[in-house]
């Protein structure tokens, strides 16, 4: 919630000059004199004075505590925290001369990033959150240098690194150190840490490497020239001495291309050597270093064999393919950045009939806002008032318009396309399904699957292993008396094709582009190793209703033992659905409310797990199930309502019992369709061979019969949860590989179960935790979508596995052996990581055929 809208926060009055002598002269907050750095507040009535920026947001966030300010600020656990981050100044000396490191635009920013608990009675250990934005980043082997630096700083409880998110979350101990501190030791490793936003942080750093890259690529550009006329002898009418002076201008423009243009990376190659966990720039730092090192001492004995064309082109190609590597991201991140903006929208909020607008963060479920054609949903809602036609494929991928009117939900990020409509807000923030899908998207990307967790671990062995071969190599010509210039080329040219970073992000970018395409196509990965292992698939188990079927069940017939008092039974029966959440007890309440019949009060309601509810309504208990509910409370069926029980589900329908005082004393009926392109489905998946099941909590007949329409041959009908996990369990112990498609909460524990597990809807949480896609249509053909994406992306991943580990394994003893010289490496290795990143285009352009 924003600060305005918590503590009705207005612009700052300005004060006479009558006024100045009644100023308080200490914090509000801390109680230190105000100093020059006061900020000024205004707080309903009041106006409050505090010492600086830091003291004015703690006591925003105490004072937006759901049980009101704290009586003693200083007291609270978020003072004490805030005061040893260096947020609060801790003393008079402290307040005059400390130099804040935070400005005063990001305290907030940080202050949101703690994520402390508020209670100011709270006990419990201090350990805060802290997410940054860290830019600079080269390759995966950054993230690992950052995570083992942080790991190893005391203070810092957990620390995880992103490499295609750009970020670092981490729990720290604030009493140990402070946002600052962690931001300057990721900066002393050549990195660049912000609190900013995404957008603004990627926009900064690609300006910056674009600058670098410009610059270094001119300069390049006039050193290849005068090199290449020097190499080709266009000027050996000239005496050496004269020649000689060529040498002096290619130095001074190599110069800026390597300390200018390479700084970031000779910063991170010499912190990587620092931390003894050297990674791609050093091998950069160590190969550019050592042209140029090498080219000043011929350079000083008048040799004209020099290298500085080698050492700025090295630099030059590295920026290069940092600078494509960067567009690629941020084009096959799905659109990521756009629902952060989505979430981040603003609300024509309803405050009693007037119309105003308010950030997104500041409306609470039960308020209610308005939108336009032409506009998209801000928040979840239920639409109250209205009508109109809704695109909601920016969540769900499916193009085809979809009718709202009262009544019905409207999900966050939706299009209005025509019409006016008033909704009521049921879910906001994180909890919200636009929230959801990009907490999920990016907790996606900031899990490793099993191919780049060993990428990662070739990688960090690799770049030690090819400095001992760039040294075996320089050392054996040596002993073996080959000349000073031999012995360098070949060492550099192995230290110049052997980059590792084609390894590094051979896997991260093929997983990248793998989300952001499942995104495009309504399903969210929420398991990235799912990603490989849904393509070996060989069993796929269907839940029945709401996932092969629409689930939207209407009540066809009421049948009584004796042929009459439907009305009355109907009114018993709604009286104990009443207190259910289940679909069938939703449209039983909706026929009574057209009937306008009496709902009775109930006693001792209880849900019976898999078999139905149970109540106490005018001194008779009544039971309402399947059937094994009623067997097993013993209430007898009557031979003409059993009949038509069986007669119903044989054709596909669900049979409700209801029995009071003994005996089943009614049978309610319902009707449901089977889902669009089901069939199809099933075709496509046995023609993959893969076996299909059907389990379902319905009855034997009724399952039987969506298995006939479907095309499903194996079925289970009355399977309770616990049923559902068992027959999983079955199929792994025969070494099956298994998938689950459900879309209710007694489907979460299968799900679970399951190799991978497919969710279907976004609209609960246990079933997102339990599975590994979400496929946001409902639409359980997507299911194919999914093991199409899996096969692209594993094929994807093992071929630019390949491409990395063929160009060193090749190019690694061609170097050795002096067939490749230091500047083919070069463009040897550019043309490795482009291989790797082309690739990885290939697949986020996929469509599903």
């Amino acid at each position: 919630m924003s600060e305005s809208s918590l503590l009705n926060l207005s612009p700052t009055p300005s004060v006479s000059a009558a006024d100045k002598s009644t100023l308080p002269k200490t914090c509000d907050l801390c109680g230190l004199p105000l100093g020059r750095a006061k900020t000024v507040q205004k707080v309903g009535k009041e106006t409050l004075h505090f010492c600086c920026s830091g003291c004015r947001q703690v006591f925003i966030i105490l004072s937006s505590h759901p049980d009101g300010r704290p009586g003693n600020f200083r007291e609270t656990d978020l003072y004490r925290a805030c005061l040893l981050a260096g947020i609060i100044p801790g003393n008079q000396e402290d307040l005059t001369s400390r130099d804040f490191e935070i400005p005063a635009a990001e305290e907030g920013k940080a202050l949101q990033s703690l994520n402390l608990d508020l209670d100011p009675n709270s006990k419990q250990d201090l350990s805060l959150d802290l997410s940054l934005e860290v830019q600079g980043m080269w390759c995966p082997a950054c993230c690992w240098l950052i995570e083992e630096v942080l790991r190893r700083t005391k203070g810092i409880l957990e620390a995880r690194v992103s490499f295609f998110s750009d970020r670092v979350n981490l729990r720290y101990s604030p009493h140990l150190l402070s946002p600052t501190e962690i931001m300057e030791s990721i900066s002393k490793l050549g990195y660049q840490p912000s609190l900013q936003l995404e957008e603004e942080a990627i926009a900064r750093q690609k300006k910056d490497l674009l600058v670098r890259l410009g610059i270094s690529a001119i300069l390049t550009v006039n050193i290849m020239m005068v090199s290449f006329a020097l190499y080709i002898g266009l000027f050996r009418d000239l005496s050496p001495e004269v020649i000689g002076y060529f040498s002096y201008p290619i130095w001074l423009m190599a110069t800026p291309v390597l300390f200018y243009g390479g700084l970031p990376i000779l910063k991170k190659g010499i912190a990587g050597f620092l931390y003894r966990r050297p990674t791609m720039e050093s091998l950069i730092f160590v190969a550019s270093l050592s042209a140029y090192l090498y080219s000043l001492y011929r350079m000083s004995q008048g040799s004209l064999h020099l290298y500085f064309d080698t050492a700025s082109m090295l630099i030059t190609l590295v920026l290069l393919g940092r600078w494509i590597e960067i567009n690629v991201r941020v084009r096959v991140a799905g659109g990521m950045a756009g629902l952060r903006q989505l979430t981040q929208q603003k609300v024509r909020l309803l405050d009693h009939e007037r119309e105003r607008w308010v950030s997104s963060d500041a409306v609470n479920p039960g308020d209610f806002f308005v939108v336009f054609a032409g506009e998209r949903v801000p928040l979840d809602g239920k639409v109250l008032e209205g009508r109109g036609d809704m695109d909601e494929s920016i969540l769900t991928g499916e193009p085809r318009p979809v009718h709202k009117e009262p009544g019905d939900q409207v999900k966050a990020g939706a299009l209005l396309l025509s019409g006016k409509i008033r909704v009521r807000t049921t879910r906001t923030g994180r909890e919200s399904s636009l929230g959801q899908i990009v907490a999920l998207m990016q907790e996606a990307l900031d899990k490793k699957n099993p191919a780049e967790i060993m990428a990662d671990r070739i990688t960090r062995w690799f770049v030690p292993t090819i400095l001992s071969i760039s040294a075996a190599t320089g050392l054996y010509l040596w002993l073996f008396s080959s000349t000073g210039d031999e012995v360098f080329l070949r060492s550099l040219a192995v230290l110049a094709i052997a980059c590792p970073c084609s390894l590094g992000i051979a896997t991260p970018i093929v997983k990248l582009a793998s989300v952001g395409l499942a995104k495009s196509q309504g399903m969210l990965v929420r398991d990235p190793a799912a990603l490989e292992t849904t393509k070996d698939l060989d069993v796929l188990v269907f839940d029945k209703t709401g996932t092969l079927t629409e689930g939207h069940f209407h009540l066809q017939e009421i049948v009584t033992d004796d042929g009459t008092g439907a009305g009355q039974a109907l009114s018993l029966i709604a009286s104990v659905e009443a207190h259910s959440d289940h679909f069938l007890a939703q449209e039983v309440l909706r026929k009574v409310g057209g009937k306008s019949l009496k709902l009775e009060e109930v006693e001792g309601f209880e849900s019976l797990d898999g078999m139905g509810v149970k109540g106490r309504v005018l001194g008779r208990v009544i039971f309402i199930g399947n059937r094994r509910l009623m067997v097993q409370e013993n209430l007898g069926i009557p031979a003409a309502l059993g009949r038509r029980a069986e007669e119903a589900e044989t054709g596909g329908m669900t049979a409700v019992f209801a029995g009071w005082e003994g005996k089943v004393q009614s049978l309610l009926l319902f009707g449901d369709s089977l889902r669009k392109g089901i069939r199809e489905m099933v075709e496509g998946l046995h023609a993959r061979g893969i076996e299909t099941w059907i389990v379902s909590g319905d009855s034997r007949a009724t399952t039987e019969s969506v298995s006939r329409q479907s095309g499903v041959p194996q079925f289970r009908g009355e399977a309770l949860p616990q049923d559902k996990v068992g027959l999983i369990r079955v199929l792994q112990r025969n070494g099956r590989r298994v998938g689950m498609v459900g879309d209710g909460i007694n489907d979460a524990a299968a799900l679970a179960q399951a190799d991978v597990g497919f969710a279907l809807g976004a609209g609960s949480n246990i079933l997102q935790e339990a599975s590994d896609f979400t496929l946001l249509s409902s639409d359980p053909v997507k299911v194919l979508d999914a093991l199409e994406l899996s096969s692209k992306a594993v094929g994807a991943i093992r071929q630019n596995l390949f491409f990395a580990f063929f160009y060193n394994c090749v190019g690694i003893p061609l170097a050795m052996a002096g067939w490749l010289n230091p500047l083919i490496a070069a463009f040897v290795m550019f043309a490795s990581s482009l291989t790797v990143i082309g690739n990885a285009l290939r697949i986020s352009r996929g469509k599903r055929s």
